[in-house]
């Protein structure tokens, strides 16, 4: 049993482009115990973790004049955190970087970011 509450963010490539969106919550609701939760931009209209066509690897670009000056990883970060989880989920390495690093600038380190895979080892291989 995994008895912890989940917010699970949809990657762009294997949401939006690819259309997988029930699948990796299938996988988290067959893990005993877990809470699956949604935060309220999720499948199609989730918004992208910042690192998108590999944004991750080049120089931040400052906003337009006028512009909020807000990172997207740190936007997409509050939204998923607004759900009060235990615990983020992610099926995507970049989107994984973003948002540890999200969580990391709003002071919430004790609120893991796993991949769906870390998830179900803890369920079937790894004693706690």
């Amino acid at each position: 049993r995994v008895d912890q509450r989940v917010a699970y963010h949809d990657s762009c490539y294997l949401g939006r482009y690819n259309e997988v969106y029930e699948q990796p919550r299938e996988a988290l609701r067959a893990i005993p115990g877990l809470t699956v939760l949604e935060p309220r931009e999720t499948r199609d209209r989730g918004m992208c973790c910042g690192a998108g066509g590999a944004q991750m690897f080049k120089e931040e670009e400052h906003a337009r004049p006028g512009a909020t000056e807000e990172r997207v990883n740190i936007k997409r970060t509050e939204q998923l955190l607004e759900t009060q989880p235990d615990m983020i989920a992610s099926a995507c390495p970049f989107c994984q970087r973003m948002l540890t690093d999200g969580l990391a600038a709003k002071g919430r380190e004790a609120v893991p970011q796993l991949d769906i895979a870390e998830i179900l080892w803890k369920s079937v291989g790894e004693k706690s």
